[in-house]
């Protein structure tokens, strides 16, 4: 049987990414359903603008910026719950060396997804999570001469 710990621990580096993620995805939809805390944020996000003096974007208004609150963590949020269980279920996978192939590619393709949709400040996880793909996919166990 063929050694998958440096796997494992790329994995589970991963999943703490996603997971953070996944906290601030509940965080956005705390905010959104909190009046008081989102118009904070709000004003926050125009202070920060006018301080900078940021004239090519403009911030939008309350009402947009409330919902793109929840889409935004409703999109995290869900995107890290997958990529979490994939994780979850790849390292179930690695323990008992199951499917070693069908692993190496769910792993890359859950990190391939969240890079391809542009969840920026996720690509962390996502690198961890293609790094360990390629290792399961190629690493071969060794060959005992008798």
């Amino acid at each position: 049987m063929i050694s998958r710990r440096f796997e494992t621990i790329l994995i589970i580096l991963g999943i703490a990414v996603f997971a953070f993620f996944g906290v601030q995805g509940v965080s956005m939809l705390v905010v959104h359903n909190d009046e008081e805390a989102a118009m904070e944020l709000y004003e926050s996000y125009q202070g920060d603008l006018e301080a900078d003096q940021e004239e090519t974007y403009d911030l939008p208004e309350f009402s947009v910026f409330v919902e793109n609150l929840q889409s935004g963590g409703i999109i995290i949020l869900v995107l890290s719950a997958m990529t979490i269980i994939t994780g979850i279920i790849s390292i179930v996978f690695l323990k008992k060396n199951l499917k070693p192939k069908l692993v190496g590619i769910l792993l890359l393709v859950s990190g391939a997804v969240v890079a391809i949709l542009g969840f920026a400040p996720a690509m962390f996880g996502s690198l961890l999570y293609m790094a360990s793909g390629v290792l399961v996919l190629f690493k071969k166990p060794k060959v005992q001469v008798e």
